[in-house]
């Protein structure tokens, strides 16, 4: 039998633990930090290369509240390769888009970015606050093709049928046993080398961009400098990368707070021209500027990419010559078949 002494001393024990729980058990839960990922207009919406869209990070403690004092680094990966038809930019395929480092303002940060092609992208997010708490997530999330180019390629599937059916129906008129049709299909991308330009040398503002090349990331810098020393002092600085051609923001910080040099590794999609600027605003200097126009140097395609549309479109034409044939020679008499 137990003593009376015992039972008291497991009970004490017991309430010892539970005062424990509820005393230390609401710090540890605020040693979490939540992540929260928006885009504006919603997924659902959003194509490859129509608008460029509002990305936006949320981090706050356990109980809601945003973490002030924290920098989160953005990472962005393109859909690998997948499906029968490649997208309209295959060497972006399964390549980094996006990375840089960002510090946060009220528990929030957001850039601009048009996404190039269609398929299931990820973004990694990890956070590390000034207190030593840390936090990493990553989101999936799919952009859809444009409808209209489904549409497209329908229409356009249905005349390569209709031209190999009359093709088929015109040469079954003689007496031809077979007949040879050779399609040949080039395509010649020219590109041309960037060379961007340098700064000015008496520039407070100094913008570098790296020579770019579609596939592979270019770093983009811009840093505050003072009789050409490194400035720490903190501004709020607008990074934007535009698309000449299509007249399309592709990327794009506003008001970003930095201290001293602002980074990032981003990947220009196309072989095309394109124009950097930076604008920051400096409390005894006004607002400094600072623009680059960059031309990308294109990759071609790999044949892997352009093999399954060619088979594709050769099959609807032999389909549409087969079929054809076959109606004509079934309506003839037999006697002329």
């Amino acid at each position: 039998m137990r003593s009376p002494w015992c039972l008291v001393t497991k009970a004490s024990l017991h309430v010892f633990i539970l005062l424990a729980c509820f005393v230390f058990a609401p710090a540890l839960w605020g040693q979490e930090l939540n992540v929260y990922f928006k885009t504006t207009p919603r997924l659902e919406l959003l194509r490859p290369f129509a608008d460029p869209a509002d990305l936006a990070l949320l981090i706050t403690d356990a109980d809601g509240r945003p973490v002030d004092n924290a920098t989160v680094n953005v990472r962005l990966d393109a859909p690998t390769p997948g499906g029968f038809f490649s997208t309209d930019m295959p060497i972006v395929e399964g390549t980094r888009l996006n990375e840089m480092t960002l510090k946060l303002r009220q528990g929030r940060v957001s850039w601009k970015y048009l996404f190039p092609i269609r398929g299931e992208y990820k973004l990694v997010v990890d956070v590390r606050a000034a207190d030593g708490r840390q936090a990493a997530r990553t989101f999936v999330f799919k952009i859809r093709e444009n409808e209209s180019k489904w549409l497209a390629l329908g229409a356009f599937s249905v005349a390569l049928f209709v031209l190999g059916f009359g093709a088929g129906r015109v040469f079954t008129r003689t007496r031809a046993q077979a007949a040879l049709v050779v399609l040949a299909l080039s395509i010649g991308i020219s590109a041309r080398g960037m060379t961007a330009p340098s700064p000015q040398a008496n520039s407070v503002g100094k913008l570098e961009v790296e020579p770019a090349t579609v596939g592979k990331l270019s770093r983009i810098a811009w840093r505050l400098e003072n009789a050409g020393q490194p400035d720490p002092r903190t501004v709020l600085l607008t990074l934007t990368v535009t698309h000449l051609e299509k007249g399309k923001i592709v990327f794009a910080v506003e008001k970003l707070p930095i201290a001293g040099e602002f980074a990032t590794q981003f990947q220009f999609p196309d072989g095309a021209e394109y124009r950097v600027t930076a604008a920051a605003n400096i409390a005894d200097l006004g607002p400094v500027h600072g623009e680059q126009v960059i031309s990308v140097a294109g990759i071609e395609p790999p044949a892997r990419a352009a093999a399954p549309a060619l088979f594709y479109f050769i099959g609807l034409i032999a389909a549409g010559l087969g079929v054809g044939r076959w109606s004509k020679i079934r309506a003839a008499p037999p006697e002329r078949r």
